[in-house]
């Protein structure tokens, strides 16, 4: 059953449909996107799941500027959340990290990769230098990068760590260097959350994991809807032929490119080309990004995570990262008496920094190109162009005539329709959620997986949330325990209960004896011992009778013979739980150990002892004869005494009791049904069975409150 409406979607989880009892077994897991959701930009996705909270991400939106360019924060207690997990270094994905640490509550604990880790470091530092004086320059300081650093922890890829219930384990996503999927498991709920990637390899980078075991749900973005992409050898070949026709007409290239991540993919493809044509090689390549040429540092050192080519290339001892082509370029001005060239310059979407202002140069010569070798983002200058506009502004507010070319191929490292779906169709997931993606190409996206599904035969259902819309999922957890200690040598019956303390550290759930909690847990059992004392309004013996008659087990522990009215300090044992102790003339200490029954019994014991005083006239009366003829030695009337007591007893509990003398009956009339008792042998007669053991019951523990305590052990 799926229920939708404006603010939220509810589907329950499961092959039957819910109903009341089987829903009271469930629990809900909750997904927010405070970005990402039918946008591109500003991920950061929030599940919630039996007390836990997930951030995936924490990044900006590269068509926004300070605040506004952060994820809504403010939708939710940054204070609750336990764990965040970053799956790669770029902006849009790790750039509010220090703005997290720095200026909210937020007390959780960080984990990327290794390589994101580094390249995330060099990349905020950067970026906060660029952005003095800026629009930006208020979000976080350097100091704030460090903190963030500094709480950072790291997590190999197929590891898997366990953070306090939650276990979490990375998983390779391709896309750029240390770009992770995390899969997140909270009692048995597995969800995957993909983060931006590629299953395809190209010139560094090996494809995405498959991973297992499959989830139940998959945060998965959507960044090229239902588009393909064309053939690696063919996009190269487009690529490098699109440079060419610039330069061969005495034009300069600009690739804006991210500096991290496709930039050096772009770089292996330059440098193989010029390598094979000597034509090209008096045409300079630059890339004009320090950052870029800091972080191949960096890329050097985790060789072992790229592809098989690159690892080859290393084996020989042959560089890839070791251009010859390529030269860097360290300010616009080194280009004033250049010809033909090919620049490399950050940011990808020309909103500022080089891009730009070799852009705002170069517009207006016919002879020059651009090529938007990445995704363009909706609000960007990078979107604005591929339509091809007749005047464009500069950063200056000039406008100006677009004279130079502008060419659009995806180098972009993101999955296209096939990848998705096939990924989706292999995981089998029944709940798949798409982020990172606009509104239209995530509709038809999500259009397209539903009617693969129902090709298939699998069922699955489809979300699209926006920022801040939560999607609510039914699953219902998992809870395993493993039986350790003395109650694990008994054996276990199908079918029947295994009774002990439910412990759970982690993840991990032992039940075990109360005896059994030092050895296996740092806890250790305690006993609360309740004490109160109460007045008695009554003769100590009484007292006694009425507990006897009244619960099963009332025993003296110090005199097991005969009972005085004015025992001093004698103590009864009441069902084995209470004890009460006498303390003449009038008042009467009762202990016992708290907890479920114990209080029960207690609150029985309490309220005899509280009603004594006002039990019935003829109770008294006949109790106080009886003892009366046995100190006379009177045993004929001591009996008749006793037949009273019955008949005031059996009156008192049940109600309407008589004598009858001549026929040696006591009846009682309970309702419309009737009750015969003999005097001589206590034997009793009636149609309803139930009424007629209440009865008996209360006969015997009469008689027994009567006869004489033996005097044997």
């Amino acid at each position: 059953m799926v229920k939708r409406g404006a603010d939220q979607l509810e589907v329950s989880v499961g092959d039957q449909p819910s109903t009341d009892a089987n829903q009271r077994h469930e629990h809900i897991v909750e997904i927010i996107p405070l970005g990402a959701g039918q946008e591109v930009g500003r991920s950061c996705v929030i599940l919630k799941y039996m007390g836990k909270t997930i951030m995936f991400d924490c990044g900006v939106h590269p068509g926004f500027s300070g605040e506004e360019s952060l994820p809504y924060f403010d939708s939710i207690d940054l204070d609750t959340v336990d764990l965040m997990l970053v799956t790669h270094f770029h902006l849009d994905h790790c750039a509010a990290v220090p703005y997290v640490v720095g200026k909210t509550v937020f007390k959780g604990r960080i984990f990327m990769t290794h390589p994101t880790k580094a390249i995330f470091g060099m990349l905020l530092k950067d970026s906060v230098k660029v952005s003095r004086g800026s629009t930006d320059a208020g979000l976080y300081s350097e100091k704030d990068v460090e903190a963030a650093l500094e709480r950072t922890e790291l997590l190999d890829f197929h590891q898997t760590i366990d953070v306090d219930g939650i276990k979490v384990t990375a998983w390779r996503a391709g896309h750029v260097l240390g770009a992770a999927m995390f899969m997140v498991e909270i009692a048995g709920m597995r969800a995957l959350y993909t983060g931006d990637y590629s299953r395809l390899a190209d010139r560094h980078m090996s494809a995405a994991d498959l991973p297992s075991p499959p989830p139940h749900i998959v945060i998965v973005e959507a960044t090229y809807g239902v588009s393909r992409h064309l053939p690696r050898e063919g996009r190269e070949q487009r690529f490098v032929n699109m440079i060419r026709s610039v330069v061969q007409r005495g034009g300069r290239c600009l690739l804006p490119v991210v500096a991290l991540g496709r930039a050096q993919e772009l770089m292996l493809i330059l440098e193989d080309y010029w390598d094979r044509n000597a034509d090209l090689r008096g045409v300079p390549i630059y890339q004009a990004s320090g950052l870029a040429r800091r972080a191949l540092g960096v890329f050097q050192t985790y060789i072992a995570m790229m592809n098989e080519d690159i690892k080859a290339a290393f084996g020989q001892s042959a560089n890839p990262f070791n251009f010859k082509y390529i030269t860097e370029l360290k300010s616009q001005g080194g280009l004033d008496d250049v010809g033909p060239c090919v620049v490399l310059a950050t940011p990808s979407m020309l909103q500022s920094g080089l891009s730009r202002e070799l852009f705002d140069a170069w517009c207006e010569d016919k002879r020059n190109g651009v090529i938007i070798a990445d995704f363009a983002v909706q609000g960007t200058l990078a979107r604005e162009i591929l339509a091809c506009p007749s005047h464009v502004l500069t950063r200056a507010g000039a406008k100006v005539p677009l004279r130079m070319s502008v060419e659009h191929i995806s180098f972009s490292a993101h999955a296209d329709f096939d990848q998705t779906s096939q990924f989706v169709e292999l995981l089998n997931p029944p709940h798949v959620i798409l982020v990172h993606g606009e509104a239209v190409e995530m509709g038809r996206l999500r259009k397209a997986l539903e009617q693969q599904a129902v090709v298939l035969g699998q069922r699955r259902l489809l979300y699209t949330p926006k920022v801040c819309q939560p999607v609510h999922i039914r699953h219902r957890p998992q809870l395993k325990a493993k039986v350790v200690g003395s109650l694990a040598d008994k054996k276990a019956l199908p079918g029947k209960p295994l009774a002990g303390l439910l412990v759970q550290q982690g993840q991990t759930c032992m039940l075990m004896a109360p005896q059994d909690l030092p050895t296996f847990t740092k806890l250790h059992p305690g006993r609360i011992i309740q004490r109160q004392v109460l007045s008695l309004n009554q003769p100590w013996p009484e007292l006694r009778l009425a507990l006897e008659i009244l619960i099963d087990g009332v025993q003296g522990t110090a005199d097991l013979g005969s009972v005085s009215g004015d025992a001093s300090g004698e103590t009864l044992r009441v069902a084995n739980t209470v004890t009460l102790t006498h303390r003449p003339p009038d008042s009467v200490v009762m202990e016992w150990q708290g907890d479920p029954v114990g209080d029960a019994i207690a609150d029985t014991v309490i309220a005899v002892i509280l009603q004594s005083g006002s039990e019935p006239p003829a109770v008294s009366s006949a109790e106080v004869k009886r003892r009366k003829c046995l100190s006379v030695g009177d045993l004929e009337g001591a009996a008749a005494a006793e037949v009273a007591l019955l008949v005031a007893v059996l009156d008192a509990q049940f109600g309407r009791a008589q004598i009858n003398a001549i026929q040696g009956l006591i009846t009682v009339q309970v309702d419309d049904r009737h009750v015969a008792v003999e005097c001589k042998t206590g034997k009793v007669e009636c149609a309803d069975f139930a009424l007629k053991a209440r009865v008996e019951v209360a006969i015997s523990r009469l008689m027994e409150a009567l006869a004489p305590a033996s005097l044997q052990e």
